[in-house]
């Protein structure tokens, strides 16, 4: 059949609009190029209640950061995290072996010649990350995460652990992008790097059951291959944190400091050194390199305190970070630094918050704010810390009041007080990263 030249330009013209509208609209310039679309959201904020199957998403662009929407998940949510790129609500159900998911509804895509925002209504996801016991949560932020799965030595038969990596893409796909598993349960992580993974394993004499080396494996395909032992050990390995050319995880004795060396090697590792036992590692994207280890000094009944370290990576160094007004007995309830990384908020268990700050190549106090959750719970669920990723702000969860407390993250003063008519449990912020 023969295609007049009007109706060959009417069709091209219906194509052009087409691809056009994909893309969100926007102008064209005399090369073809379409516009970047930037949306001025703040997110939204996924959170938990406690004792109940229901998964809220506020809205931050809302004055009351009102619901967006409600979900009733399968079962409780031991945990929530946000996806790599922020798009997605992770609700971690760990007894049950599965990770639920809700798009939160906003995301940026790279269009080649132009980043594009979108904001949407949330959905929830059909496909879930599943295996025994998903625990421990490692985020290559903006590129990839994975959930390392304990296994569940309880089980008839054992079900050994295992790790499950993903991104954003891959979960629009309704896929993994990799995954291996170990030959024992263990309560352990894996930190993933690009094509790298560090991942745990325990020496015959460990003096508990918790790791005491990590091992380098190497993507192959959707699965890793075994490359080598990191050599230096670290017995009572637990928690850990990735950020430039370094990897850092707790030991009994200190911290286990690994270099990344190359796109397919890291080092053999070395031990910094502290007094006490080392359970878990903050850090940030935007502090490459350096790192902060939490610690549990005394055992009750006897005064508990929670003890601070400072990890600068190309030093080498570990000093003692004593946090403003910080005296014996006081007892860290949440953490987080804000999305610049150069401020650390810690709560204590008094509801007091404490805020330092990056200065001249250290830490310094910033803020002490009493009062910032008045009545402080005398058992979980405790208060949770988020950070935003979009403005300067962070959310400061009270389950006692049953309130969420936005606080200004360049200062740590309370900017409002919301009530929220259930008590939260564990919350994760969704949106594009400014």
């Amino acid at each position: 059949m023969k295609i007049s030249v009007q109706s060959r330009r009417w069709a091209l013209s219906l194509l052009a609009t087409a691809l056009l509208a994909a893309c969100g609209g926007g102008s064209s310039g005399p090369d073809g190029a379409h516009d970047s679309v930037s949306i001025a959201t703040a997110g939204r904020l996924a959170m938990a209640e406690q004792g109940s199957k229901t998964l809220r998403l506020h809205d931050l662009d809302s004055a009351s950061a009102a619901v967006e929407a409600s979900y009733t998940l399968d079962n409780e949510p031991s945990a929530v995290y946000a996806s790599p790129s922020g798009r997605y609500a992770l609700a971690v159900q760990r007894l049950q072996d599965q990770v639920q998911i809700i798009d939160g509804g906003i995301w940026q895509e790279d269009h080649g010649d132009h980043l594009h925002d979108y904001k949407q209504a949330s959905r929830s996801v059909a496909w879930k990350i599943t295996g025994p016991r998903p625990t421990h949560y490692d985020v290559q932020a903006g590129k990839q995460a994975a959930f390392f799965m304990d296994g569940n030595a309880t089980a008839s038969p054992v079900q050994n652990a295992g790790v499950r990596l993903f991104t954003d893409a891959s979960i629009a796909r309704a896929s993994l992008v990799a995954s291996t598993d170990l030959n024992v349960p263990i309560h352990g992580l894996a930190d993933p790097l690009d094509d790298k993974l560090l991942l745990v394993s325990r020496a015959a004499d460990a003096p508990d059951t918790l790791p005491t080396h990590l091992n380098l494996h190497l993507r192959n395909g959707s699965g890793y291959s075994f490359s080598r032992q990191v050599a230096t050990r670290c017995d009572g390995m637990h928690g850990s944190f990735s950020s430039g050319a370094y990897t850092v995880t707790g030991c009994l004795d200190g911290m286990l400091l690994v270099r990344h060396t190359a796109a397919n090697a890291v080092d053999d590792g070395r031990k910094l050194t502290t007094r006490l036992r080392v359970g878990t590692i903050a850090g940030h994207a935007s502090l490459p390199g350096h790192f902060i280890g939490v610690a549990t000094e005394g055992t009750a009944p006897a005064p508990v305190t929670t003890r601070f370290y400072a990890v600068d990576a190309e030093r080498a160094s570990v000093t003692d970070l004593v946090l403003q007004g910080w005296e014996t007995g006081r007892q860290r309830r949440a953490h987080a630094f804000d999305r610049s990384g150069q401020r650390f908020f810690v709560l204590d268990d008094q509801g007091t918050l404490v805020v330092t700050q990056r200065q001249n190549g250290g830490w310094a106090p910033l803020a002490r704010i009493a009062g910032a959750i008045p009545a402080m719970p005398s058992a979980a669920p405790w208060p949770t810390l988020v950070t935003n990723g979009a403005v300067n702000e962070l959310y400061l969860t009270d389950p006692v009041a049953r309130q969420l407390v936005v606080l200004d993250s360049s200062t740590g003063a309370v900017k409002a007080r919301r009530s929220l008519g259930y008590v939260p449990s564990t919350a994760a912020w969704l949106g594009i990263t400014r």
